[in-house]
């Protein structure tokens, strides 16, 4: 029976397939529980994703998780392994025993239950985006299930580039007694011909020339080639006297072949400028991390008292630099130009060495009826060697004292208000690829949030929250050398809130709408070499997302979505910026049987008016709002 499920659902993929075990019944608007950013399999909602949380990115800070475990990601686990991932802020963050500013990513994976299923999925766009995958889970005996899955992507991108990609991915989940849990997983994607669109750079005070979008403009030569892959395993342990023990160690890495940048800089009025190509050579970045927590519970009457004790580590190597650049003559914007591949000389690379280790300790108490009140300790140990070429090697090290706190009491009934701080040790990301030292990992640094708000439970299904929040950070950009590297302090303060839930039996909401304020300060914004506002975030996103599917449409539902961005500032001087957008996207649901196997079709148009605007880099580069979209998905579960 199993094999020939198996087999129909390979047959089934061939012509409709992507994936995973019960995939027909997600969707990222039911589960969503407020509206701060949840994935679940292709489809993602909220104001926030795993790289922009509050106008910062928790992966680029290391504030990454497993199933609830600290991970280094230097590749982002496929769906294959992955289910969907949330962001957590504000009083979802509280339930962390450790948080940290930023926010949280964390991402659930797809662990195979104890019954034997295929999954088939096959989406057709974006564009003319091809994915076709299947997956599946079979339970071996009551004590083990193992997970598989594979997958083709052809994508066709925003900007015409197309690339091509193979993805696969192992599970399994053992659970040998009632009181220990054991699983792991192994996921790979090769990404092939993977082409570079023409990034832009403004030369004055004026947006770039309007171009056709949809049309590749970059050259047939400038390929990149990568590959990407992770793995882990975690454990649980429920022990005597309230105790269990709970850990995973991980292994990320990332390696581009080879990789190409394409960029038009200073670019006129008319739409000249200097054409510039960047070859890199191969870059590596590989991690070890992990964390092994032991969590102590204490009750009596109506308190709960939990401690915590954790230790996380991580180990890191990085190989990046080496590039050259050379110059192409005068392109112009909305120009095809294809030119032969010129000589690139690459050069020595920098290798970059980080170890850290931290110990830590947290107590949460809650008070039935009442609140909860929770604090926690830190101490990181932080070793960093960077090996530079013909550089004498440089070395930083760091021993801060992490902690925070966080409050939550109940007002009412239904209303609960909360606080917390926070001050940690956060990775600075890399320095972008188009500048000189592009790759170059920035250094860790301390860094401190605090918030506050309130959450109203509207009823049972449908809740809405709202706070304040301000991070503070060093602050990296570019200076007059093209050099990416620490110039200041940056400080978001915002208002954000969330609205999600059940309204009626069948209508669904998600909405939201965060409003950011970022600041710059520092020697570079005295002088007037850097404005006040930093390039890159938007000052307002909101949303709000409406889906209708009652028990009597026998399956089918409908749903919209309006979103709203605000401006940017497009120069560091601040001297320019670019408007907003409003967006309108539309789909429809159907879940049905086919073949007595539960199926569902998705369909959605994107950006229904076809709205314009700029998209401004960190970097200062411009690139055009996604135009008009379409795409359509069919899952089935055998």
């Amino acid at each position: 029976m199993w094999g020939a499920r198996f087999l129909c659902g390979v047959v089934l993929a061939l012509w409709c397939g992507q994936s995973w075990a019960q995939r027909a019944g997600e969707s990222a608007v039911t589960e969503a529980e407020d509206a701060f950013g949840v994935r679940v399999g292709n489809e993602s909602i909220g104001l926030y994703g795993a790289y922009d949380a509050r106008g910062f990115s928790p992966v680029q800070a290391g504030n990454v998780r497993i199933e609830g475990l600290y991970f280094d990601q230097q590749s982002q686990p496929n769906n294959r392994v992955v289910r969907g991932s949330a962001v957590h802020v504000g009083i979802s963050a509280q339930s962390y025993p450790f948080p940290a500013p930023t926010g949280v990513a964390d991402y659930i994976l797809r662990l195979p239950g104890d019954k034997p299923i295929v999954s088939n999925v096959l989406t057709y766009g974006n564009y003319d985006t091809i994915i076709v995958e299947l997956d599946g889970q079979v339970p071996v005996n009551d004590k083990l299930s193992l997970g598989l899955g594979a997958g083709i992507v052809r994508y066709d991108n925003d900007g015409a580039s197309k690339n091509f990609e193979w993805n696969a991915g192992l599970l399994f989940r053992a659970r040998p007694s009632d009181n220990a849990e054991i699983s792991g997983f192994w996921s790979q994607l090769e990404d092939c011909h993977n082409e570079q669109q023409m990034q832009i750079y403004s030369g004055g005070l004026y947006e770039p020339p309007r171009y056709q979008r949809r049309v590749y403009y970059g050259q047939g030569w400038s390929q990149g080639d990568c590959r990407e892959s992770s793995g882990g395993v975690l454990g649980r342990f429920v022990l005597p006297d309230d105790w269990t023990v709970r850990g995973g160690a991980f292994r990320s890495e990332s390696i581009q072949h080879r990789g190409y940048g394409d960029y038009l800089r200073n670019v006129q009025p008319d739409g000249s400028g200097q054409h510039m190509i960047q070859r890199f050579p191969r870059q590596a970045f590989t991690s070890y991390s992990g964390e092994l927590r032991a969590t102590k519970l204490f009750s009596e009457n109506h308190r709960r008292h939990t401690i915590d004790v954790s230790l996380r580590a991580r180990d890191v190597q990085r190989t990046f630099g080496g590039t050259d650049t050379v110059s192409l003559g005068t392109g112009y914007v909305g120009v095809k130009s294809r030119l032969p591949e010129p000589v690139f000389h690459l050069g020595p690379q920098t290798n970059d060495h980080t170890k850290q280790g931290t110990v830590g300790l947290s107590y949460d108490g809650l008070w039935a009826g009442v609140g909860a009140l929770g604090f926690g300790v830190q101490k990181v140990l932080y070793h960093r060697d960077t090996q530079q070429p013909n550089v004498p090697l440089a070395v930083s090290k760091s021993q801060p004292w992490l902690y925070n706190g966080t409050l939550n009491v109940l007002l009412n009934k239904q209303v609960a208000a909360y606080a917390s701080f926070t001050r940690g040790l956060e990775e600075s990301g890399t320095a972008p690829f188009s500048a000189v030292n592009g790759g170059e990992a920035m250094p860790a640094a301390l860094t401190r949030q605090i918030d506050a708000g309130l959450r109203y439970a509207i009823t049972p299904r449908l809740n809405f929250v709202a706070g304040v929040f301000q991070v503070e950070k060093p602050y990296f950009s570019l200076n007059a050398a093209n050099v990416f590297g620490p110039s200041g302090q940056v400080r978001h303060r915002g208002i954000e809130l969330s609205l999600a839930g059940r309204v009626i039996e069948g209508l669904t909401v998600v909405g939201g709408a965060v409003l950011l304020q970022p600041r710059v300060s520092g020697d570079a914004v005295d002088r007037g070499i850097v404005g006040r506002i930093p390039l890159g975030p938007r000052e307002r996103f909101a949303l709000i997302t409406l889906q209708y599917q009652p028990v009597s449409w026998g399956g089918l539902g409908i749903d919209g979505q309006v979103t709203n961005n605000g401006g940017q500032v497009a120069r560091t001087d601040n001297r320019l910026r670019v408007g907003g957008i409003t967006q309108l996207n539309l789909g429809a649901r159907y879940n049905f049987k086919l073949a007595d196997v539960p199926a569902s079709l998705r369909a959605q148009m994107q950006n229904v008016t076809n709205a314009f605007t700029w998209n401004v880099s960190n970097s200062g580069s411009f690139s055009p709002r996604s135009p008009r979209r379409f795409y359509v998905t069919l899952a089935a579960d055998f």
